[in-house]
């Protein structure tokens, strides 16, 4: 056993390695101790990072959210509501949010109040759920198609800049609240009823106002085209508070209806992937799957008898040696390296002395150390002990297996060829009569 092809050849690069933390020697040639150097440098570091960001974390989780949508009641942004419904709640008022149409009062339970705010975003299912309601109803910012469904009365006159204005009508909400801010989306009737009342007049225009409320016997319907009254940002001005509380107040069960876009109808149901997908898709994966199926085919292997090929070259063992020292080298793999090693050597002594394969590795130890006079224990440090620690121990692993071999090849009885003695001198014996051959004739 020579040492020329070990694991890690013997360099300057192999054993350079300087002390780290604790006393351990950490090795910079490799991956993995250059890995665990910038470890042991920036784990501090790391670590109070995480422990910053788990702290905003659990900040954030425990902080209640006051950023909504506009009009939103759970909102503290200046276009939310969350003003008006804290002094609703505050006089007694109990105020749900709902987002969908199916958490709507039943049509005939009386004492609440439904506010629907961006009644955009509804489809005909829910608006047909919010005209069969009965009670207050309160529609913020209606559009056209909102008003042909729930309140017939009134249809979009236009939209102008938002202002302070005076009620001029005989609603007592109105009248009560007095100067509030009105413009934005305006309104006018569809025939003159004297169920409605026209509030908050855009001059010159007669018949358009920014409030209709209509009274009837069983509900109360009111179009709000101005949202600033309900909003934060507009809460303190003027009037507005007082109109808010008066329209939302009067009964002692609030809903505050904020719809989801996302929430479908049950006539509406989503369409399916093929639903979507043009007529000619399912032929053309049709198609796919017998092209794909006959190159199958084509390509797949042929179960059969195993033949013999010659390798298109030659690698020299030593080559195939040295590459995968380097490899274990690059990898740091000096466990791996040390038992190759000691597992060749091990194989080598068991066949000089006459051990069998399927012994204890313990009975080569005993046997070397008989045969070479060694302490069992050092031959058992060399062949079965721990790996090496560092490339220099490694080389010095590889130096006593080598030692260790040529100690039991001379130490063995017949290990050794013995030289050929020369016979002793004396007289040569007499020829025997019987072995002389007759001369040629």
């Amino acid at each position: 056993m020579t040492t020329t092809t070990d694991p890690l050849s013997r360099g300057p690069a192999d054993t350079g390695a300087d002390g780290g933390p604790g006393g351990v020697a950490v090795d910079h040639s490799t991956t993995r101790g250059r890995a665990r150097e910038r470890w042991r440098r920036w784990r501090w570091p790391l670590a109070a990072a995480v422990v910053v960001l788990l702290a905003g974390l659990a900040l954030a989780l425990s902080t209640p959210g006051s950023n909504g949508g506009d009009l939103d009641p759970g909102s503290a942004t200046p276009k939310g509501s969350r003003a008006v419904a804290q002094i609703l709640q505050r006089q007694g008022v109990s105020l749900t949010r709902i987002t969908r149409s199916t958490s709507l009062p039943a049509p005939d339970q009386g004492g609440t109040t439904v506010v629907v705010v961006h009644p955009e975003l509804l489809g005909p299912r829910q608006l047909d759920r919010l005209a069969d309601l009965t009670g207050q109803l309160v529609l913020v910012e209606p559009d056209a198609t909102t008003l042909s469904r729930v309140a017939w009365f009134a249809v979009v006159a236009g939209t102008v800049p938002a202002r302070d204005g005076e009620p001029a009508c005989a609603d007592p909400a109105a009248s009560t609240a007095g100067t509030a801010r009105t413009g934005g989306r305006l309104y006018r009737l569809r025939v003159p009823l004297q169920t409605v009342d026209v509030c908050y007049p855009q001059p010159g225009e007669p018949g358009v106002g920014g409030m209709l409320r209509q009274t009837l016997s069983s509900r109360r319907i009111t179009v709000l085209g101005q949202g600033d009254v309900l909003r934060n940002g507009h809460l303190a001005e003027q009037g507005n508070a007082a109109l808010a509380l008066q329209l939302l107040g009067s009964q002692p069960d609030l809903i505050w209806y904020v719809p989801d876009p996302l929430e479908l109808s049950a006539a509406q149901k989503p369409p399916a992937l093929l639903d979507l997908a043009p007529a000619w898709v399912p032929w053309v994966e049709l198609q796919i799957v017998v092209t794909v199926l006959a190159a199958l085919l084509w390509r797949a292997r042929r179960l059969g008898r195993l033949v013999d090929e010659p390798l298109p070259v030659v690698v020299r063992s030593a080559e195939t040696q040295e590459g995968r020292a380097r490899l274990y080298r690059q990898a740091g793999a000096r466990d791996r390296a040390a038992a190759t090693l000691r597992t060749a050597a091990a194989r080598r002594l068991a066949a000089r002395l006459d051990v069998p394969p399927e012994a204890d590795p313990r009975a080569v130890v005993t046997l070397a150390a008989e045969v070479t006079g060694r302490p069992a224990e050092q031959v058992h440090q060399t062949l079965l002990g721990p790996p090496p620690h560092d490339d220099a121990a490694l080389v010095r692993l590889a130096d006593q297996l080598d030692e260790l071999e040529h100690a039991v090849a001379s130490g063995r009885p017949g290990g050794a060829r013995p030289a050929t003695q020369p016979p002793p001198p004396g007289p040569a014996p007499a020829p025997d009569p019987s072995q002389r051959k007759a001369p040629p004739r």
